[in-house]
C-alpha cells in the first residue's frame, strides 16, 4: 500500500477551545463566509423581531404573522443543528478544513451560535405568547412545549454526575458536551428522559446509544434499553413451510431448487448439534435479497439457470436455510416496496408470504424515529440480513439518516469484504477511497463475506453439497476416476488466452467444459478449442456426477473465489489453481476498481491456496510451460481422498450462524464478544499489519479487542517504550512511531483496522486462537 500523508484532526472527545479563540474562524472559505452571514442574518432577524414586538404589542393584524415567523425560524434552527449533528465534521463538508483539523472545532462554533439562537427564540416565543390572550396553554401548536419524563425521579443518584473516563468509550466526553448544546433541538431526547443535567446525558449515553460506560448507581435500576426476556428456539425439520414461501416468486426458484436437494443435509446436521443448540433466544429476522429486486436489473434469479453468477445465490439459499432450520421467525423480502414496508410500520403490514401471523410484531412509532434519536420500542427485526443494493435502495427511500436509525441490527453480505478506511466516510473521502460500495459507517465486522480473508470483516461462509455416499467417501477405490480434467470456466470469453494452457493439458488428459453454448448450435465457440468435450451448462446432479469421474478441475484465472473449486475438491478433485504474478488488487485490475478493499489476491483462490493446499490443491502459474508440465505429470499419478474443510459442512455453517445470532449484539458499545479471555497481545514487526503479525503466530487478528489495548499504560505493558503520545485517526493505530518513539492510540473507533500498515509504524496487536476448520470462533467463543 502506498504510504499516504497523515490524516489527524481534533479528537471527538476533546475539550474545545473558548469560541473566541478557535483559529479555524481564521481561515475563512468562500462556503464558510456564507455559513457566517446567514447565521449573522439570522441573528440580525431576531433582534428585528424583538423590535416588530415591541413596537407591535397592541396590533393584533401582525400576530399570526409573529407567530408564522418564530415557527419558520425555531424549525430552520433546528435543521441546522441536526445537519451538524449528522455530518462528521459540523456543517463544513470541504476535504480541505477536514485535512486541516477544522471540521470539529467548527462545529462546536456552531453548536455554541446555534444554541444561542434557540435560546433567544424561546424568549421571543415566550413574550409572544403572554401577548396573545387566547392561548391558554401558554404554548404553540405547532411547536408544543418539551414535555421532560425524567429518568431520574425515584433514583439514588449523585448531585452532581463526572463524566467517566474508560479507554473502550474514547467518545463519551465528546458526546456529553454535544448534549449540553443539542438536547433540545429534538424532542426524542427529553422523551429518553434526558432532562438538561449531566447525570440525564450519561444515563442516555450509557443506556440507550451506549456511548459511555454503565453507571454504577444505575445497576438495579431498569435500564431504558432493558429488554424481556423472550420466546427460546427450537429446530424447524418440516421445510414445507420454507418451500412454500420460496415458491412465491420465479426469481427465487434457483435457491428453492438448491434447499429442498440439500434438506436432508441440514437435518442431520442440525440433529449432530442439537446438544449444543439448547437454550437459545429465538429472534425476528428479516432477509432482504437486494440482488433479486427488478430496481438491480441484474436478473441473478433468472440468469442462474443460463451461466449466470451462482457464488452469492449459494451464500444467500444457505443463509435463509441456516435461519429457518434454528427456528428463528423469518421474513423474506426481495422487492423495494416490501422493504419499504418492513421500514415504514404505518404503512400496509399485510405479508402473504409470511411464515407465521404474529400481531402487533413492530411496536415503535415511526415519527418519533424521524428525529435523532434511535428506534424506540422494538425494532422491525432482531436482526436484518441485507446485501449493499438492499442498503442502497433504503438510502433512496430514507436517506443515510434512515440507514441510521436501523444500522445496528444489519448484517450486510458482501462477497469480498469492505475495509475500514473504504467504510469509514470522513476517512474515505479524505483519502480519496472512492467505492459505489463503501461508506456506510457501519462496525466493519458487520459485513460478513464468503471466505475468511480479511480479519476486519466476519465470515458468514456457505456450504459445499455433498455428493458422495459415505460408504464412495470411506473406500476411494469405489469412485470410479477417469483420466479427464475439467475446466472450471463456463463462459466463453473466461477462455481467452487459455490456447498455450490447454494445448499442454490434452497431452495428459482429456478436456471437458460446461460452457453455456451459443444460440447457433452450428457455431463454434470463439474461445473454446474444439478437441474440448463441452457438455453445456449442467443441471447440478448431472455436474457433480461429471465431477465424481473427473480427477483435475482447472482455474483459469476467472472467476475468483468461487464456490465451485470447493465442491470439486470435495468430490475428491485436483484443483489446479492459477497463481497471480503479481497479486491482483484494485491498483492493477479492473475487476478490482471499486472493491472497497486493497486486498491482494495471489491466485484465483486464495483460500484454498492457505488453508488446503496438496495434495488437493496445486497453485501454479499457468504461463510458465515447465510449472504446468511438472504440475500435471505429478497430479496424473496422485489418488486423493476428497477433502471438505469442516467450515464449509452444513454442520460447520450451523455452528457458525447460529453463534453469530446470539453473541453478535451491534448496537452494544463495546462489542462484548468474542470474550477477552481469548485475547493474546502481539507486537508487529516494523510496517507490518496486525493481520500478517498474528498469522504468523499461527493466530488470527480479532479487531474487536482493539479498544482494550487502546491507551499507553497497555502498549508499555506489551513492550512499547512510549516517550510521548499523540491521537490519531488512522487504521494502523493503536501503533508506535519506531523513529520518533512516539505512540498514538486510535480516535476512532471504525478505524480500528487488522489489516492497516505504514513503514514507520510498529503496531500492538489484538490476536485470538481458532478452532481448526472454524476460523470464525475461538475455543471459548461457543
Amino acid at each position: 500500500m502506498l504510504r499516504q500523508t497523515k490524516f489527524k484532526r481534533s479528537p471527538s472527545y476533546a475539550t474545545p477551545t473558548p469560541f473566541t479563540m478557535q483559529r479555524p474562524w481564521l481561515k475563512l472559505t468562500s462556503r464558510r463566509i456564507g455559513m457566517l452571514l446567514v447565521l449573522l442574518g439570522f441573528a440580525w432577524g431576531c433582534t428585528l423581531i424583538h423590535f416588530t414586538l415591541t413596537r407591535s404589542e397592541r396590533s393584533n393584524e401582525s400576530e399570526a404573522l409573529r407567530k408564522k415567523i418564530l415557527t419558520m425560524s425555531r424549525e430552520y434552527v433546528k435543521e441546522v443543528a441536526k445537519k451538524a449533528e449528522s455530518s462528521p465534521d459540523g456543517l463544513l463538508e470541504e476535504p480541505e478544513e477536514a485535512a486541516a483539523g477544522y471540521g470539529f472545532d467548527m462545529k462546536k462554533g456552531f453548536a455554541v451560535l446555534l444554541n444561542d439562537m434557540l435560546k433567544r427564540l424561546d424568549k421571543l416565543e415566550e413574550r409572544f405568547n403572554k401577548l396573545d390572550p387566547h392561548n391558554k396553554e401558554n404554548g404553540s401548536k405547532d411547536t408544543p412545549p418539551l414535555q421532560i419524563k425524567s429518568n431520574l425521579e425515584g433514583v439514588n443518584h449523585p448531585e452532581t454526575c463526572e463524566v467517566p473516563t474508560a479507554p473502550e468509550y474514547p467518545h463519551c466526553g465528546g458526546k456529553v458536551e454535544w448534549m449540553k448544546g443539542f438536547w433540545t433541538t429534538d424532542p426524542c431526547y427529553a422523551d429518553y428522559g434526558v432532562d438538561g443535567t449531566v447525570c440525564s446525558y450519561l444515563v442516555y449515553l450509557s443506556e440507550v446509544e451506549h456511548w459511555c460506560p454503565p453507571l454504577p448507581w444505575r445497576k438495579n435500576f431498569t435500564s431504558t434499553a432493558s429488554v424481556e426476556p423472550g420466546e427460546m428456539a427450537s429446530l424447524q425439520e418440516d421445510p414445507e413451510p420454507l418451500l412454500r414461501l420460496l415458491s412465491s416468486d420465479k426469481s427465487l426458484l434457483w435457491i428453492k431448487m438448491r434447499v429442498e436437494r440439500m434438506w436432508p443435509q441440514w437435518v442431520e446436521a442440525a440433529n449432530s448439534l442439537a446438544h449444543s443448540l439448547a437454550n437459545r433466544s429465538k429472534k425476528r429476522i428479516l432477509i432482504h435479497l437486494g440482488l433479486l429486486s427488478k430496481e438491480a436489473e441484474w436478473h441473478f434469479g433468472e440468469k442462474a439457470f443460463d451461466g449466470g453468477p451462482l457464488g452469492e445465490l449459494v451464500q444467500w439459499s444457505d443463509i435463509i436455510a441456516s435461519v429457518y432450520i434454528l427456528g428463528h421467525d423469518l421474513e423474506l423480502s426481495f422487492t423495494k416496496e416490501n422493504l419499504k414496508r418492513w421500514l415504514n410500520p404505518r404503512g400496509s403490514r399485510t405479508h402473504a408470504r409470511e411464515l407465521h401471523h404474529r400481531p402487533g410484531k413492530l411496536e415503535f412509532d415511526s415519527q418519533r424515529n424521524k428525529g435523532g434519536c434511535p428506534i424506540k420500542g422494538k425494532p422491525p427485526a432482531d436482526i436484518i440480513y441485507i446485501d449493499i443494493l438492499g442498503l442502497a435502495q433504503i438510502k433512496k427511500t430514507l436517506g443515510m439518516a434512515g440507514i441510521q436509525h436501523y444500522a445496528c441490527y444489519f448484517r450486510v453480505v458482501d462477497s469480498f469484504g469492505t475495509e475500514p478506511e473504504f467504510n469509514f466516510q470522513p476517512y474515505a473521502k479524505q483519502r480519496s477511497r472512492k467505492s459505489p460500495w463503501g461508506g456506510w459507517n457501519f462496525n466493519p465486522r458487520q459485513f460478513f463475506t464468503m471466505f475468511p480473508h480479511s480479519p476486519d470483516n466476519s465470515f458468514m461462509g456457505f456450504v459445499v453439497e455433498q455428493h458422495l455416499n459415505k460408504s464412495e467417501i470411506q473406500d476411494i477405490q469405489k469412485i470410479k476416476k477417469q483420466n479427464q480434467a475439467l475446466v472450471y470456466g463456463k463462459n466463453d470469453y473466461m477462455w481467452a488466452g487459455s490456447e498455450k494452457l490447454m494445448n499442454e493439458l490434452a497431452q495428459h488428459f482429456q478436456i471437458h467444459a460446461t460452457v453455456a453454448k451459443n444460440n447457433d448450435e452450428q457455431q463454434q465457440l470463439e474461445n473454446v478449442p474444439s478437441f474440448v468435450n463441452n457438455h453445456g451448462v449442467l443441471p447440478s446432479e448431472q455436474l457433480y456426477d461429471l465431477l465424481k469421474r473427473t480427477k483435475l478441475f482447472v482455474g483459469l484465472g476467472f472467476p475468483y473465489e468461487g464456490p465451485a473449486p470447493l465442491e470439486a475438491i470435495a468430490s475428491g478433485c485436483v484443483f489446479l489453481n492459477p497463481k497471480f504474478t503479481p497479486p491482483k488488487s484494485r491498483q492493477n485490475t479492473k475487476f478490482f476498481e471499486g472493491k472497497p478493499t486493497f486486498r491482494e489476491l495471489t491466485s484465483q483462490h486464495p483460500y484454498v491456496e492457505v488453508f488446503v493446499g496438496k495434495p488437493h490443491v496445486y497453485t501454479v502459474d499457468i504461463d510458465d510451460r515447465e510449472s504446468v508440465e511438472a504440475a500435471l505429470t505429478e497430479i496424473k499419478n496422485l489418488e486423493v481422498d476428497p477433502y471438505l474443510p469442516y467450515e464449509f459442512t452444513a454442520e460447520g455453517m450451523l455452528q457458525r450462524v447460529s453463534t453469530y445470532i446470539q453473541k453478535h449484539d451491534f448496537c452494544k458499545k463495546p462489542h462484548a464478544w468474542p470474550p477477552e479471555s481469548a485475547l493474546q497481545v502481539r507486537l508487529s514487526g516494523k510496517g507490518q499489519s496486525c493481520k500478517q503479525a498474528c498469522q504468523d503466530q499461527g493466530l488470527l487478528c480479532e479487531p474487536n479487542y482493539f479498544p482494550l489495548l487502546n491507551n499507553k499504560d497497555v502498549m508499555e505493558k506489551n513492550g512499547l517504550k512510549c516517550d510521548s503520545m499523540d491521537d490519531m485517526m488512522e487504521v494502523y493505530a493503536p501503533s508506535k512511531n519506531e523513529g520518533t518513539s512516539t505512540c498514538s492510540v486510535q480516535t476512532e473507533q471504525l478505524l480500528f483496522s487488522c489489516v492497516g500498515q505504514d513503514p514507520d509504524y510498529r503496531r500492538i496487536c489484538p490476536c485470538r486462537d481458532f478452532i481448526h476448520g472454524q476460523v470464525a470462533l475461538c475455543h471459548d467463543c461457543l
